[in-house]
């Protein structure tokens, strides 16, 4: 795979994920309230803890592509089996995956944005 489509994969990816964080940083109550109505265990934590990992995956995209994709995937899985399990079990509530900035109700559109955004991590891991 070209240099140029692995590094852009990356920086798409990394932009991405510093934008989520951002997001969830700046709205920690919002934060915490999404993460409740999914029936998360231990919301409080969950809500410190997932920016930060978010914002580690995307300084890791940006050193290492192949690391930092590799983490991408795992978290995007994570994500997008909660999202398939919401929506089987029939909730539609925002998702929150962009704090604030995401307060559509949950559907298939965010499973496919998800699927995306795991092929992009898919590159820049493969890279």
């Amino acid at each position: 795979m070209p240099d140029a489509v692995v590094a852009a994969s990356a920086w798409l990816l990394s932009a991405v994920f510093a934008v989520a964080a951002t997001a969830k940083l700046r709205n920690k109550i919002e934060t915490q309230r999404t993460l409740t109505n999914f029936g998360l265990p231990n919301p409080s934590l969950l809500a410190r803890v997932l920016p930060a990992t978010e914002v580690a995956t995307a300084i890791l995209l940006v050193v290492d592509a192949r690391v930092g994709g590799q983490c991408a995937v795992a978290l995007l899985a994570a994500f997008t089996t909660l999202i398939v399990g919401r929506l089987l079990a029939g909730h539609r509530e925002a998702c929150g995956c962009f704090g604030g900035w995401s307060q559509r109700p949950l559907s298939w559109r965010s499973l496919v944005r998800n699927i995306g955004l795991i092929a992009l991590g898919v590159i820049a891991a493969l890279g």
